[in-house]
């Protein structure tokens, strides 16, 4: 579904990216991991449309070449994506914030569109919380107002940017099972993630960046027997 060819993202002096490429094959999760500054979000948002790379070409759906398109473009192809900095209006309702994600379209059907919305809401598990203020929610409720939103535009591609991240224990249970539930509902997904655990459930293959390179990629079982992967994460505990 999704192809990256050779992406190199500078900073000033400082390569984000290095020449990194890498495919989202359809109805998978793809999962990248990597420490902090490893270049996982940068890649995100050149993807997305909000970051353009110095060079490289991004390919969807085998012809769309979306390397320099503007984010709404890239979204009306079918792509969405997910924050990892909290990013939903918060004084809005829970309704109002997925409603936004209908904004895409150029063609309005009042009866289609609030269906879809319930539907949603019903999936989500937000359904009696639909018109309460966003800002009164708890943060698991609001990483899945955040993916109502991403889900309402029809998306073909899911970037899920940290969704399973910053939750205990249940919470972080709960998001897996959604996560999985969308994969079997026919959901193509690419998220990025720094808790482990979740990530090698969920994932059907994994790469690993780190200091904006490519370092590995695999089943999450190659990758947790990966020594180069082993050491990047032994040396952040040091």
């Amino acid at each position: 579904m999704l192809e990256v060819k050779n992406i190199t993202k500078m900073f000033g002096g400082l390569a984000a990216l290095k020449g990194v490429s890498l495919t989202v094959e359809t109805g998978k999760i793809t999962s990248l991991i990597g420490p902090n500054g490893a270049g996982k979000t940068t890649l995100f948002n050149i993807i997305a449309g909000s970051l353009k790379p110095d060079s490289g070409e991004i390919i969807f759906l085998e012809t769309n070449s979306c390397t320099r398109k503007p984010p709404y473009e890239i979204c009306q192809l079918g792509i969405a994506r997910t924050y990892q900095l909290r990013n939903i209006f918060p004084n809005l309702s829970v309704y109002e914030n997925i409603y936004a994600g209908l904004l895409k379209e150029h063609h309005y059907n009042l009866q289609e569109h609030e269906q879809r919305i319930r539907d949603i809401l019903s999936f989500l598990g937000l359904s009696e919380k639909a018109s309460r203020p966003v800002i009164s929610l708890a943060p698991l409720e609001m990483k899945f107002v955040e993916l109502g939103r991403a889900l309402a535009t029809k998306p073909k591609l899911l970037l899920l940017d940290e969704l399973l991240g910053g939750l205990i224990g249940p919470e972080t249970l709960q998001i897996c099972e959604i996560v999985e539930e969308l994969r079997s509902k026919g959901y193509t997904i690419l998220q990025i993630g720094h808790e482990i655990k979740p990530i090698m459930r969920t994932s059907d293959w994994i790469y690993v960046l780190n200091e904006g390179e490519k370092v590995a990629e695999g089943t999450s079982d190659s990758i947790r027997q990966n020594e180069e992967v082993l050491n990047i994460y032994l040396e952040l505990e040091e």
